[in-house]
């Protein structure tokens, strides 16, 4: 199959299933009663969330940076960050295009002379490095709660899950083999950009007043994370998954719903401020600072 079609029937797939699915969710939902809940919502919360939100991409740009140095571009935080912001905006409003991820591996690639192969390389470990991290911060949630099946049951998902991440971080140091304890120095930036989100979303709970159950809140939004590879943008699959953990649980199913949809209308909006840097070009100078 041409490779341009298969990508472009993939991207129709990816759009087909968030829009199927939020729709899905959305008309299941009680507006009277969500209405009720914006009116009550606490925006000092609801603007914290924001804030950390912004951070935890701050660690992604600063996690990225400490790899592409390795191949010796030297960019400076700064530029890095609006690049990265452009490429959150291609990611999601540009469905079928370049995509944000290879938009940023192009222009580096053409700004500092270096292989398009190599930049691949690092964007995917990048990526790689922090669903490895979602991972081994899914295992330690499922540490607090409580499973309707048996506790050994549960434990050995934890240990065979800790045990993967390990193998997986020592498989990837093998095979690239360049970065080496980048590779580690990656995954605890993974694991405090995970740990942002988490504060985020928990600022989101706050602001709704849901008080109870956060570790299982936590838990879907790192689940949807992972999921959300096969729509466009992570949209729907995260509604998908509150609106169903709400009911596997028996939370209130418009409250749940609620969180995850506030939560992908944030990285809408952020995402949006891309565009800027669309009609204002980057302009790339190395950066002054040793390696």
């Amino acid at each position: 199959m041409n490779p341009k079609l298969k990508k472009s029937l993939l991207t129709i797939l990816k759009i087909g299933v968030s829009l199927g699915l939020m729709a899905w969710v959305l008309q299941r939902l009680d507006w009277e009663h969500i209405g009720e809940i914006f009116q009550e919502v606490n925006i000092f919360f609801f603007g914290l969330s924001v804030v950390f939100y912004i951070a935890s991409q701050l660690v992604s740009v600063a996690r990225f940076n400490l790899f592409i140095r390795k191949i010796g571009i030297r960019i400076s935080f700064w530029t890095n960050s609006k690049l990265y912001l452009l490429g959150m905006f291609y990611n999601f409003f540009i469905p079928g295009g370049i995509g944000g991820d290879a938009y940023k591996a192009y222009v580096l690639s053409k700004a500092y002379k270096k292989s398009l192969k190599s930049l691949g390389k690092i964007v995917f470990l990048d990526r790689f490095i922090g669903l490895v991290a979602i991972g081994f911060t899914v295992c330690i949630l499922l540490v607090f709660i409580e499973i309707p099946y048996s506790d050994y049951l549960k434990w050995i998902v934890i240990l065979v899950g800790l045990i993967g991440v390990v193998i997986v971080l020592r498989l990837a140091n093998r095979f690239f083999h360049t970065h080496k304890k980048r590779i580690y120095w990656g995954f605890l930036y993974s694991i405090l950009i995970q740990g942002l989100q988490l504060l985020s979303v928990w600022c989101i709970m706050q602001s709704f007043a849901v008080d109870g159950n956060t570790v299982i809140y936590l838990t879907m939004f790192l689940i949807s994370s992972v999921l959300g590879i096969v729509s466009f943008a992570g949209l729907g699959i995260r509604e998908a998954v509150f609106y169903y953990g709400a009911h596997w649980f028996n939370f209130n199913e418009n409250t749940s719903t609620i969180i995850a949809l506030s939560f992908s209308l944030m990285t809408a909006a952020i995402s949006f401020l891309g565009i800027i840097f669309i009609f204002k070009k980057i302009q790339f100078q190395n950066s002054s600072k040793p390696n």
